[in-house]
């Protein structure tokens, strides 16, 4: 276990004063008419500014504002609060308070001042509410969309698509045509480190004077980007000839690839390029792996691998059940043995303490479903070769969800169309955790009828989905440091 860091902690006094909407940041909540509910943190709200007009309900709020929303390491938790639902400019929070803007700034810069120091206020108010922060929001996701491009420059610029197909697709309604420039050299100044000048050439390299005259993208683009990607292990199986019969645009066209390690699977070129995609086989294990190593490390348990039914269940190996399947208004009867069918990850005895101090126990399993799950279209889906396939998968995933209910395990699905890819399960613990927690609460309650039993997300502690770590909380508490 990595060594706690000794900054400050979320806010957990007994007469904490949080916000009813905070998310799971914050557990307790004030009550207007306690006498003594400022009492935590021995903070006199009466502080500079004064302004006799503002009643200490909304110096209140304005307080609880600030340490639920922007916690107590605004600097490196920016991404999940820039994201949250309560997060925006001045005038939104001014309009949802019901509190002016000056005066709301005065007082986020007291509680700021208060929490993190005097020479922080300047920063987090730089950071989270500069000059138009209205954008702020659009510009995070243009940096993240952007990224995805300029990674391959220089070896791949004929890859990178130009500024008017940039805006009509991925930055549709994200930005102008005229912010597009600005915004571009502004990221490769901060998060590139180039200087202005370097920021400017490539910018005239890659979508300016001589964008206007790259070729679109050819085969043998494609081919030694896959060969780059792969270094050197994988191939393109699609021939030359097939790929210029094509009739759709470039990047719309579905390619069939080698990946090196045995595996052969069509793609379509942007999502190899841009999404940086790749062996529906070799993801599909890596990301099982991930979510595997969360669930350990969220329930604090080992999880084992493809469990068979017959163990996790009780289930005999040779139960059949016939499972009828329709798709587009044809039925197909799908034969599954029952007790034969595993899950990806399985621990049978979980113990979480409830609100009632009974320590329960619960069965948990996990499925990570790639995303043949879900596409129907089998020229899409390396997986099948048939509709009948498809109808096996939907079968097998249907009976699962049944069984696990009947025999009371916890069934835990996280699928690759609503977004769990690789990259998320890198990059986004946030999300992932929260979508856990979410499933496992709503369990609790569907099957075992338990309202005492509730997981929360907790925002300061870190995972390492790779599995080379183990789960660790970010800092001390803020009661110490007050």
């Amino acid at each position: 276990m990595k060594k706690e860091n000794n900054k400050r902690n979320h806010i957990n006094g007994e007469n904490y004063c949080g916000l009813n909407n905070s998310k799971g940041r914050h557990f307790n909540y004030y009550d207007p008419n306690n006498s003594n509910f400022f009492r935590t943190n021995n903070i006199n709200l009466g502080l500079k500014p004064s302004c006799s007009n503002l009643s200490e309900i909304d110096k209140q709020k304005i307080r609880n504002y600030v340490i639920d929303l922007l916690g107590n390491d605004p600097i490196n938790c920016f991404k999940d609060i820039i994201y949250d639902d309560r997060f925006g400019s001045l005038r939104t929070i001014s309009d949802r308070l019901g509190i002016s803007r000056p005066t709301l700034r005065a007082y986020i810069s007291t509680w700021l001042e208060i929490l993190y120091g005097k020479e922080a206020v300047e920063d987090v108010i730089k950071l989270f509410w500069p000059e138009n922060s209205a954008k702020k929001k659009e510009k995070i996701r243009f940096y993240e969309i952007i990224e995805k491009y300029i990674r391959l420059y220089p070896k791949s610029i004929s890859l990178i698509p130009t500024r008017n197909n940039l805006l009509k697709g991925d930055l549709h309604g994200i930005i102008s045509k005229n912010t597009f420039k600005p915004w571009v050299i502004e990221y490769l100044v901060q998060v590139k480190c180039y200087n202005p000048g370097e920021s400017r050439a490539i910018y005239d390299e890659v979508w300016g004077k001589t964008c206007a005259i790259r070729k679109r993208i050819e085969y043998e683009n494609i081919k030694d980007f896959i060969q780059y990607r792969s270094h050197g292990k994988a191939r393109i199986l699609t021939s030359r000839t097939v790929y210029e019969l094509m009739t759709e645009y470039p990047t719309d066209r579905y390619i069939k690839i080698s990946c090196g390690v045995g595996h052969e699977f069509s793609i379509q070129v942007r999502k190899i390029i841009y999404d940086y995609n790749w062996c529906p086989y070799c993801n599909e294990l890596i990301c099982e792996r991930m979510m595997r190593t969360y669930l350990e490390q969220f329930f604090k348990k080992e999880f084992k691998v493809q469990v068979r039914l017959e163990q996790a269940c009780g289930i005999d190996r040779e139960k059949v059940i016939i499972r009828t399947i329709r798709i587009n208004g044809v039925k197909y009867p799908i034969p599954v043995f029952v007790g034969q069918l595993r899950y990806d990850h399985f621990c049978p005895n979980v113990y979480v303490i409830g609100n009632d101090g009974i320590n329960y126990k619960f069965a948990i399993a996990g499925e990570y479903d790639g995303f043949y799950h879900d596409e129907i279209n089998i020229k899409k889906n390396p997986f099948c070769d048939s509709m009948e396939d498809f109808a096996s998968i939907n079968a097998r995933d249907s009976i699962k969800n049944e069984v696990s209910y009947r025999k009371k395990i916890i069934l835990i699905r996280l699928k690759e169309k609503d977004g769990f890819n690789r990259k998320m399960l890198l990059k986004n613990q946030k999300r992932v955790i929260q979508e856990i927690v979410l499933q496992f609460n709503e369990q609790v309650k569907d099957v075992f009828g338990l309202y005492d039993v509730q997981m929360k997300y907790d925002p300061y502690v870190r995972f390492d989905p790779l599995g080379d770590g183990e789960s660790y909380r970010i800092k001390g508490s803020l009661d110490d440091f007050l």
